[in-house]
């Protein structure tokens, strides 16, 4: 198995050891082959695995050691790692296969248990056919829409004996090119749109189409929007750029989106925050839409086009952007952003916090933010200059994201910086992965936001009931819980502190924590609107 795991040019793989899969780490830490990175809980191992992915953009791997709770410990990463097409392989020990029916310690359906939320989830069924499991299981994770492909691993096998395994090299998924006469088309509508915009998703991202998009935006004078997971499918500081649609995007994306006379919808599902709740107003009543999407599932889902192409959008952008006719551009305002709302004797404001940060983040910085008031903030003001610059849990919103992703994307880039931004209530789902940071020595900083609340919901509930329940958190000296996994930490409660407190996290060269004291009344402006339409959703009113 380790041979295998090798033969098919995996590098690293994340994993939570097992006693039934001694024998295998044995052999993947005598070969050396892979670097294995032992994370401390299996949903952890799967976030780094898909900071790993998103970073790197090939899959990333995760193996669960134990078979049963190893595996239910893993689902919620797998789970949120379909959600937005992330390309995993995820390998799961299974207990010997001899004795599944006779009450055996650890046992779980794994292959059913992950079936819902990966492209395939099967069981190896002899130790033959494991060298091509993982190889076209690296295949199917990458091509048309990523996802994960889900590989359960009965013990008995690592007794078994095997012929010599002959390499066979995963095959890389060729875009294919979009045919001319789809390009011809798409062309054609381009030149005769007077107000042609661009709503790009994370398609985007995973096709390698940000040139593409750029190019095209340059070239048609177009404004782009981007979904929540598109941020940084173009610089949030190019001219073209108009922010992120939806609930808590900009009124600039809103507007150039919904005065278009031609939207190409580019790798985007067009999901409910990013369509205010598919909101039936979006586009204007004469505008046409062209929707590009590797999955042909999503093509006229939500909303109706006037032309669908399946494909990877960043082929089929590359394919148009050279051909439209240079033009000026449109729409040339650009997106807002929020000032401070808090009282700064209650404590700091979030957007003053991610000022510092886009002040004293080096270039090329990868950043993750998790599930929160936080990442309401980050999406409107931080600077995204790199394609998955800005890493998040956007279709699942799995808190716990931010800290293990970014871990997994300092290992795929050696040396390049990474800030985990996490609100209190989100970071202590995975924050023993601290450890992991200080262990391998990586140039990483956990930003910690302190508002004592699960602050969307309270902020929710007070708008709702005048009064909140089970949403408010009991005080944790974040700084000294760091400090006791031997990483480098500071409390935050004076914005005259912030720059100087960012310059000497991100100088220290190894992982270092922030915990920076929020004002707990602060309220995104943007989150008004949508806890308006959740009262109407909930209380139909």
């Amino acid at each position: 198995m380790a041979e295998a795991i090798g033969t098919a040019g995996i590098d690293t793989l994340f994993t939570v050891a097992g006693g039934h899969f001694l024998p295998t780490y044995h052999e993947l830490g005598s070969s050396g082959t892979s670097t294995v990175i032992p994370a401390r809980h299996e949903q952890g191992a799967g976030y780094m695995a898909s900071g790993y992915a998103l970073a790197s953009g090939k899959p990333g791997v995760v193996l669960s050691g134990a078979p049963g709770p190893g595996a239910t410990n893993l689902v919620t990463s797998v789970a949120n790692a379909q959600a937005d097409s992330i390309p995993l392989l995820v390998l799961t020990a299974q207990v010997d296969r001899r004795y599944v029916h006779r009450n055996i310690l650890q046992h779980c359906d794994n292959v059913g248990l992950f079936a819902p939320f990966c492209k395939r989830s099967v069981q190896a069924a002899s130790l033959d056919e494991v060298p091509n499991l993982i190889a076209t299981g690296l295949q199917l994770a990458a091509c048309g829409r990523p996802g994960p492909v889900h590989i359960a691993l009965p013990q008995n096998l690592q007794a078994d004996t095997a012929r010599p395994a002959e390499p066979l090299a995963p095959v890389a998924d060729a875009a294919a090119a979009p045919a001319a006469s789809t390009v011809d088309e798409l062309v054609e509508r381009l030149g005769r749109a007077r107000r042609p915009a661009v709503l790009a998703g994370h398609g985007v991202l995973r096709s390698a189409g940000s040139a593409a998009l750029a190019g095209l935006a340059e070239g048609l004078g177009a404004p782009v929007a981007t979904s929540r997971s598109g941020i940084g499918s173009i610089s949030t500081n190019h001219p073209r750029s108009v922010g992120m649609l939806g609930f808590y995007g900009t009124e600039a994306a809103r507007d150039a989106i919904g005065t278009a006379d031609l939207v190409v919808v580019a790798g985007c599902a067009l999901g409910e925050q990013t369509t205010f709740g598919w909101r039936a107003g979006l586009f204007a009543d004469d505008a046409q839409i062209v929707q590009i999407d590797a999955d042909s599932s999503q093509i006229n889902r939500v909303y109706r086009v006037d032309q669908g192409i399946v494909g990877r959008a960043g082929a089929v952008l590359g394919a148009v952007a050279g051909r439209v006719a240079r033009r000026e551009p449109w729409f040339t305002r650009r997106p807002h952003r929020t000032p401070p709302q808090n009282d700064p004797a209650r404590g700091l404001s979030a957007a003053s916090v991610i000022a510092a940060l886009n002040g004293a983040m080096p270039d090329g910085a990868v950043v993750s933010a998790d599930i929160g008031n936080h990442r309401l903030w980050v999406c409107e003001q931080l600077d995204v200059s790199r394609p998955e610059g800005l890493l998040q849990s956007c279709e699942f919103d799995a808190m716990g994201f931010s800290l293990p992703a970014a871990i997994g994307a300092a290992v795929a880039l050696p040396g390049t910086p990474a800030v985990a931004i996490a609100g209190d209530g989100g970071f202590v789902h995975t924050m023993g992965e601290l450890v992991v940071a200080q262990d391998l020595g990586l140039p990483l900083v956990a930003v910690v936001f302190v508002d004592g609340a699960l602050g969307i919901l309270r902020h929710q509930a007070e708008a709702m009931y005048g009064e909140d329940h089970y949403v408010r958190l009991g005080s944790i000296d974040f700084a000294a819980v760091a400090r006791a996994f031997g990483v480098a930490a500071r409390t935050v409660s004076d914005e005259a502190d912030l720059d100087r407190a960012f310059e000497w996290a991100l100088s220290e060269g190894g992982p270092a924590l922030l915990a920076v004291s929020i004002d707990p009344e602060e309220v995104f402006p943007p989150l008004r609107s949508k806890i308006e339409q959740r009262k109407i959703d909930l209380m139909g009113r």
